[in-house]
Parts: structure tokens; sequence; C-alpha cells
């Protein structure tokens, strides 16, 4: 709106060429200026405010444990023995009208092996479900869940209560680098593959190369 009117005011005194120009010029002054300080700035600040929030008292125990803040703003470490992986998250949760507020909850997460060295889907939906820490699911080797006390969780007792679990169940702690190097990059491959089948060549033209990804599938929950 602001490049049309310097357009309309311009042409007063000038030519329609030139007008054009400075209308121009005005719309992308005030694109850089929006993208290039407006948005930038308002990340920023919002980056700047979740790393205070991952450095409060909330957080104090995994500091006390030698656990990283990731650049990605989640954490990593190892306690007794185990690797975990902290990942805070943000809901929105409507409440009609357009109204609404942001929740904000961890996901824990930790990777196992079983004493075999084998992949065994059914049994880890049969240990999948309700535990006293929360919905524990069990997956390709990593074990996640979201604490019952996600609003001030004790991340001691939730840590603890999932060793627990694994000791029960026979599972062999697995570190990261050794989940990645292994039952990581199969999934890794795994979803390659998917994505490759769904890609359809339509057109190559030259260097050119048109092609069509089908939809994912979706599932109703």
């Amino acid at each position: 709106m602001i490049g049309i009117l310097v357009f309309l005011l311009s042409l007063i005194n000038n030519g329609a060429l030139n007008s054009l120009y400075f209308g121009l010029i005005a719309w992308g002054a005030i694109i850089i200026i929006w993208i290039g300080i407006g948005f930038t700035s308002e990340e920023y600040y919002k980056r700047k405010k979740k790393i205070k929030k991952l450095t409060s008292d909330k957080y104090a125990f995994l500091d006390k444990q030698g656990f990283k803040l990731h650049e990605d703003l989640y954490f990593e470490g190892i306690y007794n023995g185990f690797f975990f992986r902290v990942l805070p998250m943000t809901k929105w949760i409507e409440k009609g009208r357009g109204r609404g507020k942001n929740i904000e909850y961890v996901v824990i997460e930790s990777f196992y092996a079983f004493e075999s060295d084998s992949i065994d889907k059914e049994r880890e939906e049969k240990m999948s479900g309700d535990y006293f820490l929360g919905n524990v699911h069990f997956s390709d080797h990593c074990a996640g869940f979201v604490p019952k006390d996600w609003e001030n969780p004790d991340f001691k007792e939730n840590f603890d209560g999932l060793i627990s679990i694994f000791k029960r169940e026979n599972l062999i702690p697995l570190m990261k680098e050794e989940w990645e190097n292994t039952f990581g990059e199969k999934l890794r491959k795994a979803k390659d593959e998917e994505e490759n089948a769904k890609t359809k060549q339509l057109l190559k033209i030259g260097k050119l190369d048109f092609k069509y990804k089908k939809p994912d599938k979706k599932v109703s929950r």
C-alpha cells in the first residue's frame, strides 16, 4: 500500500516510469526493514527469552549433572550410565473464539538395546503403555515420554524411574553415537527410500529436472 501511495504521489512531479521506480524502491525498503530488522529482532529476543527459561531453576538438576544445552535448545547428557535427551516443547491450546495459551512441557528420551542385540518390534509394542512416570513409548530402541509432572518435572525421579524400567526389562543402555550409527542410520535410509518412492520424475530438459512428490497419507487418530 505504501509503495502504491509513493507511486501515485510521485506522478505529480515525475513521469510514470520514474514514479514506478520510486514505488518499487519504497516497497523494497519496507520489505528489507521488516525482514532484516523486525523479523530478525523478534526471533533473536524470542530465542534469548527461551534460553533464559532453560537456564532457570527448573532445569538446575540438568546443569548439575553436566547436561549440555544444544544450540537447537534441547538438553543431552549422561545420567548413571544412561544417555538422556530432554526436549522442551510448546503447544498452543485453543480455548475458543481465537483465544488460548501456550502450554510448555518436556519430552524425555533415552536409548537402549536388547541383550540379544536384535530388533524386537513386538516386544517394544508390549512394553509401550502407561507407567507411573507417564505414557512411555518404546520404538526403534528409543524410549520417550511426557512426564506426569510435566509442569514442573522432577528430572531425577523421572530418570531413575525410566532406568528402573530398563533394568526390569533387561535393557542395556545405548549411547547416542552407538544409536545413530546403527538404528538411527537404518531409520535415515528407510526415510530416504520412502521419500524417493514418493517422488516421480515428470520431465527432464537438460539440467532442469521436474519432479512430483506424492503427498503423505493422512492417518486419523
